[in-house]
């Protein structure tokens, strides 16, 4: 009788499931996977639902260690020990650096044999910039990292900077972030349909970012471009859009207040769910990112929209962007706004040439099925490896 197969069972470790970067790439993730071959389930250190629903929605079990209503953590640590024991997985996953942290705990206590993949999803410029928790949290990931099995990064710049403070250079991989290019396209009635929204002529530039409300965002050097950008083109409209970008935040709140001619010209969205519609009404995308970033999942979203990109060098932004947008020398607003004068002066034709050349990249090198296919073989070729006995789906 023909052994049946036994998908590889893959538990991933996360610290919360928010909207951002590396939270979505999980999602996009566990949900792309072929479920013949794998089966995966979603353990989430926080207490926030965030995308737990949409993720169940798709069949995948997703389990709250609600460690910030339960600060005793040796309590959360058991308990995710029973899960872990009750899934029996062969791989364990973590993501960002307490999940990545708590995974390796539980792998040390009782799972040994287990393979450990620590995912790492920024970039590290300054560590003091980090709060108190999470700079222990990295040193003490550092001291440990020898026991992971592989290092997963999602951004080059971002295994040189962990490298240098004594994370592990064993097996190191660099996996990028994908992009849903069916959602992510380029979308005329979305792009009329939200303009019409926010009163913006359907002839009027558009430039924009979504960016959850961070220092590290730097929405300063956005605003204080765009208010110098509209001494030369008082008709060009903003949109700013993430979670707490909105017209009770105080800090924007006061930028704009000493900046009256951006009033009626800046569009603050707060968080949205139609992430792509709202690019689409975009001319222009701009990252203005002080730090932090590690493979913008915001660039190659926009890019996939047809939207042309602007960023600062943070992270694998240059890389994402190749010869398709531009990575801005400095973080000056004068250099910003006059980077957007010279690409509003090329004329709409320019522009939406340059949208369709970054779509074509995101086609060519990060749709999500490219880059799952890459954790696919990964997780593969580790079981593989340590128990080359073990039953694996052959490739259809």
């Amino acid at each position: 009788m023909q052994q049946k197969p036994v998908p590889i069972r893959v538990a991933h470790v996360i610290t919360c499931l928010s909207t951002g970067g590396a939270e979505m790439m999980l999602f996009k993730l566990v949900t792309a996977m072929d479920r013949k071959a794998f089966e995966s389930m979603v353990i989430v250190l926080d207490d926030q639902p965030g995308l737990a629903d949409r993720i169940r929605s798709h069949g995948i079990t997703v389990r709250f260690l609600n460690m910030r209503s339960h600060p005793s953590s040796l309590w959360r640590l058991l308990l995710l020990l029973r899960l872990l024991a009750d899934f029996r997985p062969d791989v364990i996953q973590g993501w960002m650096y307490h999940g990545n942290l708590m995974a390796y705990m539980a792998s040390r206590l009782w799972f040994r044999r287990v393979l450990l993949v620590w995912n790492i999803r920024q970039t590290l410029y300054d560590i003091e910039r980090e709060p108190c928790l999470t700079r222990w949290t990295i040193r003490c990931s550092a001291r440990v990292s020898a026991g992971v099995r592989v290092m997963l990064y999602n951004a080059c710049l971002s295994v040189r900077q962990h490298q240098a403070i004594g994370f592990s250079c064993h097996d190191t991989r660099i996996i990028p972030n994908g992009f849903d290019t069916r959602i992510f396209r380029p979308d005329p009635s979305a792009r009329e349909r939200v303009r019409l929204e926010l009163g913006i002529a359907a002839d009027a530039v558009v430039i924009g970012m979504l960016a959850r409300y961070h220092p590290m965002k730097n929405h300063a050097l956005f605003l204080q471009a765009a208010a110098r950008l509209l001494q030369s083109h008082p008709e060009t409209h903003f949109i700013l859009a993430g979670h707490n970008v909105a017209p009770t935040n105080p800090v924007l709140a006061t930028l704009l207040h000493d900046c009256p001619q951006l009033v009626g010209r800046v569009h603050l969205l707060d968080e949205r769910t139609d992430v792509a519609a709202v690019m689409n009404a975009m001319d222009i995308f701009t990252l203005t990112s002080a730090w932090g970033e590690g493979f913008p999942n915001v660039l190659g979203e926009a890019m996939a929209c047809g939207v042309p990109c602007m960023s600062t060098d943070v992270g694998d932004a240059a890389r994402l962007l190749d010869d398709t947008g531009l990575v801005l020398p400095d973080h000056d607003p004068d250099t910003l706004a006059r980077s957007w004068a010279c690409w509003i002066a090329e004329g709409p034709a320019w522009l939406q040439e340059q949208g369709r050349q970054a779509r074509t990249r995101v086609l060519d090198h990060y749709t999500i099925e490219a880059v799952t296919e890459q954790y696919q073989e990964l997780y593969k070729e580790l079981v593989a490896h340590v128990r080359p006995d073990r039953f694996l789906l052959p490739d259809t």
